[in-house]
């Protein structure tokens, strides 16, 4: 099991999607790319990430990608295959199959049960050894890779991990891929707010409010991109939490909180 956790735009999806290939192109095998909503890691890793470390790392053994399956195949015959968990059908499909490799991409969104789910299905018989990679911005310490990977104890029974030494971690950070960045992208993460500039910039997971009605993982889990169109909405409403951050005396204060919410028609809130 390895871990590579730290800041946005780090490297690590390209690092792992690389070791993946280059585990493929050793024998005929199969691995998945698997991440909590399926439009997700189509967009980022099948459409953007595999295409970018095949040309540049594996020029001379570029595969096709298929479609309908969304499924990867390289000249030797093996096979990378994409899936979300984000709907039935679709993950038992993915996790029909046995692998030599699964990747949980953004494992902060994937809940344990997932996890645990997925793990079963590294059970390929090759010539490689069976391999789990992670990769993650830091979501809060009550979650399962905090737990897992830093304090070395199952998440539910709370019991040592019985074999630790299976469970590797490697912290890289945006400042170990600035060469391969924008040069104001930096800047940018410097320049959020504490909790941002932590996880985002510096990799540190966050601490856990007590009594958090919404943790940082739930958010995460169910956040939309710029892709998804939202449905029309029943309500909106607009609240604010003025905490005085601005006044002289109280500069300790807490950032002022706005959120806009709306309630679907679909029933959800966004």
């Amino acid at each position: 099991h390895c871990m590579l956790w730290g800041g946005s735009r780090s490297g690590k999806t390209f690092l792992i999607v690389r070791k993946i290939v280059e585990r493929a192109l050793k024998c005929q095998s199969r691995h998945a790319i698997l991440r909590f909503r399926f439009n997700h890691v189509i967009a980022s890793v099948a459409m953007d990430t595999l295409p970018k470390v095949m040309k540049i790392c594996f020029p001379g053994a570029i595969g096709k990608l298929d479609k309908q399956l969304w499924c990867y195949r390289l000249p030797n015959g093996s096979e990378i295959w994409f899936g979300g968990l984000d709907e039935k059908e679709r993950t038992e499909k993915i996790l029909g199959q046995e692998y030599v490799s699964v990747y949980l991409n953004e494992c902060s969104q994937i809940p344990l049960s997932s996890r645990d789910i997925a793990v079963t299905r590294l059970a390929q018989k090759t010539g490689l050894p069976l391999k789990m990679y992670y990769d993650c911005n830091p979501p809060s310490k009550a979650h399962w890779a905090y737990q897992v990977f830093y304090q070395h104890r199952e998440p539910e029974s709370k019991q040592p991990l019985a074999d630790q030494h299976l469970f590797g971690v490697v912290k890289i950070n945006p400042r170990d891929n600035v060469e391969n960045l924008a040069g104001d992208y930096i800047r940018e993460l410097e320049n959020q707010s504490g909790r941002m500039r932590r996880r985002f910039l510096e990799g540190e997971y966050g601490e856990v409010a007590p009594g958090a009605l919404w943790t940082e993982e739930m958010i995460d889990k169910y956040r939309t991109d710029g892709d998804e169109e939202l449905p029309d909405m029943q309500r909106i409403v607009i609240s604010v939490d003025p905490s005085g951050a601005s006044e002289e005396d109280n500069k300790e204060n807490d950032e002022i909180g706005i959120a806009v919410i709306g309630l679907g028609v679909d029933g959800r809130a966004y």
